[in-house]
């Protein structure tokens, strides 16, 4: 009976060490120990990398800069490794309508919509047939179709050049507000500190109809994934994306992802930013990928 009691004792203290070793290693979301899915569920496992602007010089690399070379290099890495890339579109096809998806996918988006990202990324998807997500501001899509300006260095694209984007099939447009990135009191599609929730839901959603209206009407795109400026999120945000019909969410939590036919699971999805001094193989190992 005491031998008993005591093997009792043994099970229940290496249960509890078990228990805690899976919570420490939850909590590590964000690096490569996270890339196994959630113990009892069956997912999808998609890494997504978020990049920003493409520059041949150098110099300028870093948090948001990557080179055109790099970027081939990334390309490169995961063709070799049989990753296949997909856009949101194809998610909510496979959440919403059974659509299947690729064995090994991998999502490639770009903030922002600078111009070089038709300078430098649409010839290497069409190289290496693979396709992207480009998240685009409606202030800047309109400042530059008036201007006219196509600097690669500082220029984004206007709503003529999203359109045929769009169109080629290479790149896929999402919807990162019209005029909400920036800080200027309200940080993205923050709330502001004391701001009632009505106000905030109004403003919300003035701004992303906005741009749902421009890219429908000026670029016949229905874009039914919302980008966060900054990745910032308020505890209300996700609730009113959905009543407005938006059916995924782009955040900046560095995380794997686990698609399921779940449409919660579309929500949120984390992204690991490409930082451009980091090798190729530095990157993605960072990264789990």
């Amino acid at each position: 009976m005491v031998i008993y009691i005591k093997g009792e004792k043994r099970r229940i203290v290496f249960a509890l060490v078990m228990l805690g070793v899976l919570v420490f290693c939850s909590l590590l979301g964000g690096t490569a120990l996270g890339v196994l899915a959630p113990a009892g569920e069956e997912g999808i496992v998609l890494p997504i990398i978020m990049y920003h602007s493409i520059l041949r010089d150098n110099a300028r690399t870093g948090q948001y800069v990557i080179t055109p070379a790099r970027l081939e290099q990334d390309m490169l890495y995961l063709r070799e490794r049989g990753y296949t890339t997909v856009g949101v579109n194809d998610l909510i096809e496979y959440v919403y309508n059974g659509v299947p998806l690729p064995e090994k996918p991998v999502m490639l988006t770009f903030d922002d919509a600078y111009y070089n990202n038709l300078t430098y990324l649409e010839p290497l998807l069409i190289e290496y047939d693979m396709k992207a997500v480009v998240s685009a501001v409606g202030s800047y899509a309109q400042q530059y179709s008036q201007s006219g300006d196509k600097n690669p260095s500082y220029a984004y694209l206007s709503w003529e050049d999203l359109k045929e984007l769009n169109e080629r099939g290479y790149i896929e447009i999402q919807n990162h507000s019209y005029d909400m990135h920036k800080n200027s009191g309200r940080l993205g599609a923050g709330r502001k500190q004391g701001e009632s929730l009505e106000v905030y839901s109004q403003a919300l959603s003035d701004d992303v109809m906005r741009m749902d209206k421009n890219l429908r009407e000026k670029c016949g795109i229905s874009a039914l994934c919302f980008t966060y400026p900054f990745g910032k999120i308020s505890r209300e945000s996700e609730d009113i994306l959905k009543e407005l019909g938006f059916k995924a969410t782009l955040s900046c939590y560095e995380r794997m992802n686990y698609i399921t036919r779940e449409p919660q699971c579309l929500f949120q999805l984390g992204r690991y930013n490409r930082h451009g001094a980091l090798t190729t193989a530095e990157f993605m190992t960072k990264a789990g990928i």
